[in-house]
């Protein structure tokens, strides 16, 4: 089985790199797509050093960005290089901060019978717990996480932190849209893999360990001023206004658009 492996990365090198090795314990072909957003830690070099020792039927690939891609344009740039190649069998979408269980790449060979699947590895805190995975949407924009003790395991979208898209899926629907930057890149991307008539699914086992990102100092933190709230969630890495209306227009339509695009702004006057 021939699989690329798609991520992006930001000043992060020790986990960048701890990423590729454990994924790394495979008996198939690998090759790691990485774009490298503008890292000056020296992530490149590292990724470059790591390059020329991996082992036979294993390949890494650099792309350079200028720091301003972010994780939806660095995950873009990878997927669309990935297209160009048209050779893999098997696309997976990672996060570099995931912690992997070894062999996990080659469960998910043994487990893709079904072509029309994408599975979704979820991943479980220190505590055991899980942290991010498929998730279900219950009622308008509300939804609940799937985790791989679940009886049904079929979900709505995911967190993209390890997806694994078949060839024929990846090569069918449009890679994640750019009109986001940052945020909501998988989740609108796995919402159209589902509205294009594909099956997405939890892995019964977790991928690996990926603590939960803290509210602290983000646009959610209550014991930040309001002012300095709404300037984190207009910032890039909050969620700006156009890039959330846009996603729940397309998504859910217009009347949820309006009225979940306002509700951050009413949380942020009354505090909560």
């Amino acid at each position: 089985m021939n699989i690329a492996v798609l991520l992006t990365c930001h000043n992060r090198k020790e986990k960048t790199i701890s990423c590729i090795n454990g994924l790394s314990f495979s008996d198939a072909n690998i090759h790691f797509i990485v774009v490298d957003d503008g890292s000056n830690d020296g992530t490149v070099e590292a990724l470059e050093s790591l390059r020329v020792t991996l082992e036979k039927g294993k390949e890494l690939t650099v792309i350079k960005g200028d720091g301003n891609l972010f994780y939806s344009g660095g995950m873009r740039k990878a997927m669309e290089f990935a297209l160009q190649q048209d050779r893999y069998d098997l696309y997976v979408l990672v996060n570099d901060d995931v912690s992997f269980d070894r062999g996990v790449l080659d469960k998910v060979g043994e487990l893709l019978l079904d072509t029309d699947t994408v599975l979704v590895g979820a991943m479980r805190g220190s505590d055991g717990h899980c942290t991010y995975g498929g998730v279900k949407y219950t009622s308008g924009i509300h939804y609940k996480m799937i985790t791989p003790e679940d009886d049904d395991r079929q979900c709505d979208t995911f967190n993209a932190n390890f997806v694994a898209v078949p060839a024929g899926i990846f090569n069918s629907v449009p890679i994640m849209d750019s009109h986001y930057k940052h945020s909501l890149g998988d989740f609108d991307y796995g919402l159209a893999i589902k509205r294009a008539g594909y099956r997405i699914e939890v892995m019964q086992s977790y991928a690996g360990i990926c603590e939960n990102n803290p509210s602290s100092g983000t646009w959610r933190d209550v014991g930040l001023s309001r002012l300095e709230r709404l300037k984190r969630k207009e910032s890039v890495k909050g969620a700006p206004f156009k890039q959330w209306f846009y996603f729940l227009n397309k998504n859910f339509g217009l009347f949820y658009a309006i009225l979940y695009s306002m509700t951050p702004y009413i949380r942020i006057i009354i505090g909560k």
